[in-house]
């Protein structure tokens, strides 16, 4: 599934929330996610390889200029933090609730 078809796919089912008057209809939303959510997280890591690949290129290419190269560095700084943020949110999510040692 390419991204565009997730996209639309999204939007249509978000249009149609409003719309729900069963719990029937709710599970078959929690069932589409269920099935879209992996799609859509491989997809991501799939795109941040290629993007760092570029990213290098271009910063190794004698025809970048000082200022692409900032821009470049800010780039990659860019993609790791949000790749960061992404993985924090999802452990976040996922573990347990610390103990707390009273």
């Amino acid at each position: 599934m390419n991204a565009t078809v997730a996209v639309t796919l999204l939007q249509t089912i978000l249009t149609l929330i409003p719309q729900i008057t069963s719990s029937k209809s709710v599970a078959t939303v929690i069932n589409a996610l269920i099935q879209i959510i992996p799609i859509a997280v491989q997809e991501a890591q799939d795109l941040l390889g290629p993007i760092r690949n570029i990213i290098a290129a271009l910063s190794a290419s004698d025809q970048a200029t000082a200022d692409q190269l900032a821009a470049l560095k800010a780039l990659d700084a860019q993609v790791d933090a949000a790749f960061d943020a992404a993985v924090a949110a999802y452990l976040a999510k996922r573990s347990p609730a610390p103990a707390n040692p009273q």
